[in-house]
C-alpha cells in the first residue's frame, strides 16, 4: 500500500502546483481591486487628500473614538486610509496614521510604502511618525492647510 499512497501524493501536488498561477494572478487582483473599494477624489491634489484625512477625522467622531484621521496615498491614488480606532478597538497603536498605514500595506501586499505620502489631519506623534519612517514613506502632510511636514525621521 505504500506505493499506492505515494503515488497519489505526487498527484495531489502535480495539481496542488499547476493551481499556483491561477492562486496569485487572483492575489495580484484582488490587490488591484482593493483600491477600487476607496472613493478617490476627482482632482487628485493635497488639499482633496487633507479633506479625506479630515473625513476619516469625523467618522472617528461618529463612532465614538478620538478625532484623528489619515490617508496613505502613492502616485495620486489614495492606497491606504482610516479613522483612530485607539478607543474603539482599544489598542494604544491604532492612531489613524498606524491604521492607514496598516490599510495601504495590506491592500498594495507589501511593507514598502516607498513613492508614499501619509496625509493626517494633525502632526504625526512620534509612534506614527517612526512607523512611517520603517514603512519608508518619503512624506508627511498635515492640518487644514496641508504643513508640510518632510521626511518622517525616526526619533525625529
Amino acid at each position: 500500500m505504500p506505493g499506492k499512497f505515494a503515488v497519489n501524493r505526487r498527484r495531489l501536488l502535480a495539481g496542488a502546483i499547476m493551481l499556483l498561477p491561477a492562486f496569485f494572478s487572483r492575489r495580484a487582483s484582488a490587490a488591484a481591486s482593493s483600491f477600487a473599494e476607496i472613493d478617490q477624489p476627482g482632482k487628485p491634489a493635497d488639499a482633496a487628500f487633507i479633506e479625506r484625512a479630515f473625513e476619516m477625522r469625523q467618522q472617528a467622531v461618529v463612532i465614538g473614538d478620538q478625532a484623528y484621521g489619515a490617508v496613505v496615498v502613492r502616485d495620486g491614488i489614495i492606497v491606504g486610509q482610516s479613522p483612530s480606532h485607539v478607543v474603539v478597538h482599544r489598542d494604544p497603536t491604532a492612531h489613524a496614521e498606524m491604521e492607514a498605514i496598516r490599510d495601504a500595506a495590506r491592500r498594495l501586499g507589501s511593507r514598502d510604502l516607498s513613492r508614499c505620502t501619509l496625509y493626517s489631519s494633525s502632526p504625526a506623534c512620534p509612534m506614527c511618525e517612526a512607523a512611517a519612517y520603517w514603512a519608508d514613506i518619503e512624506r508627511l502632510v498635515y492640518g487644514e492647510d496641508a504643513r508640510d511636514g518632510g521626511s518622517p525621521r525616526l526619533c525625529g
